[in-house]
């Protein structure tokens, strides 16, 4: 089947494995395994599936950067050579925005000299690219992953030709990841423009998201998503409002009309600083944001004593925070998942205290396997 990538049409990129089946059959399907990675649970209410824009929804995109300085491939890894990548510069699935400023960044790359690294000789510089803009703001931020700081002052000198030449490029900063493998997030951030964060649109607000914090790809699903959740939480007895693993605190924001008071944990010491100068700024001062892990906050839990509480956590799922939430007892649990098998492996830990009385695709990640879902939980009487 012709797709509307040349890229898939080519074999060149096959990240979107699905591309080649029909919309409607992609979600189908995933509704079908939704249903059968839930059927040890009660039968669950599934409630209709929120379909996805099909093309250039995606707002944050990471390059593999491989070739050599004067000619620089940036896309993805080599099939044959991983020293030889895969350029993919019109990617349909990513704003325009994003397709449109990389050959700009191509000639950056020549002009400031960073020698791509070569993985078969572990050699070079410059690794990867990532970008991320704000559908709403138009602001963008760019970040160069690199090997080390060699060639940091190279791109100092040379970043005015970038600032002056992208649209909207508001911070930019390098990540250092000095580590041989395919990671391409390190754990020192520098940065290179006096702005060290870009304002980000969701909603009702618009936070400072700082290159390093969580946020979704999709943003017309992302909003859908948190919406959703904030009718749930409006429609639930009581109105003290936790959100464990809340990242920039997106859910707690979308909450705030709802909630008395409301708490956010998350253990991204920056994204609470932000998240908590964004609630200041707009006056929710029922909203408050701590850093902590949120698997060993037993004690914040009981002394909160939350009518409510949101989890959201990394693909891994809640771990021992199942434990907490079941000596919580909060009357209702809303979970929002992007991995289906941990969570059904959580609701069923959860299972002995709480009921599903519905859940939600929200194709996050069209022509792909992946999905979020959002769960509503009711504590059994």
């Amino acid at each position: 089947m012709k797709t509307f990538c040349r890229y898939f049409n080519e074999g060149v990129c096959r990240s979107c494995d699905q591309l080649g089946i029909e919309y409607g059959l992609q979600l189908r399907r995933k509704e079908a395994i939704l249903c059968e990675a839930l059927g040890a649970l009660a039968p669950v209410k599934l409630l209709p599936s929120v379909p996805s824009p099909l093309q250039g929804f995606r707002n944050k995109a990471k390059f593999i950067v491989t070739g050599e300085a004067q000619a620089p491939v940036i896309g993805l890894l080599g099939q044959e050579s991983p020293d030889q990548g895969r350029e993919l510069l019109q990617c349909p699935l990513h704003v325009a925005e994003i397709n449109a400023c990389l050959p700009t960044v191509k000639e950056f790359i020549t002009l400031a000299n960073l020698v791509p690294y070569k993985i078969s000789e572990r050699r070079g510089e410059l690794k990867g690219l990532i970008f991320f803009l704000s559908p709403e703001t138009r602001s963008l931020y760019l970040r160069f992953v690199l090997r080390s700081k060699e060639s940091l002052d190279r791109l100092r000198k040379h970043q005015s030709f970038l600032m002056d030449r992208v649209p909207g490029l508001t911070c930019l900063s390098a990540t250092i990841q000095p580590v041989h493998k395919a990671v391409l997030e390190g754990e020192e951030e520098i940065f290179l423009t006096e702005a060290t964060s870009i304002p980000h649109r969701l909603g009702p607000v618009t936070l400072g998201m700082d290159p390093r914090a969580f946020v979704q790809t999709n943003q017309a699903i992302a909003g859908e998503l948190y919406r959703t959740a904030a009718e749930w939480v409006r429609a639930s007895p009581g109105d003290r409002f936790l959100e464990l693993f809340c990242g920039l605190g997106a859910f707690s924001f979308f909450s705030a009309p709802y909630v008395s008071e409301g708490l956010g944990i998350e253990l991204n010491g920056d994204a609470v600083i932000a998240a908590n100068r964004s609630a200041t700024d707009l006056g929710l001062h029922q909203l408050k944001f701590k850093e902590a892990n949120a698997e060993k906050v037993g004690d914040e839990l009981k002394a909160f004593a939350a009518d409510i509480i949101l989890v959201n956590p990394p693909r891994r799922g809640i771990g021992t925070a199942s434990e907490l939430l079941l000596a919580a007892r909060p009357q209702t649990i809303l979970y929002s998942s992007c991995d289906y098998t941990s969570l059904a492996m959580d609701l069923l830990k959860l299972s002995s205290g709480y009921e599903v009385e519905a859940a939600q695709i929200f194709d996050m990640f069209p022509h792909t396997s992946h999905f979020e879902t959002l769960v509503r939980l009711r504590r059994r009487s």
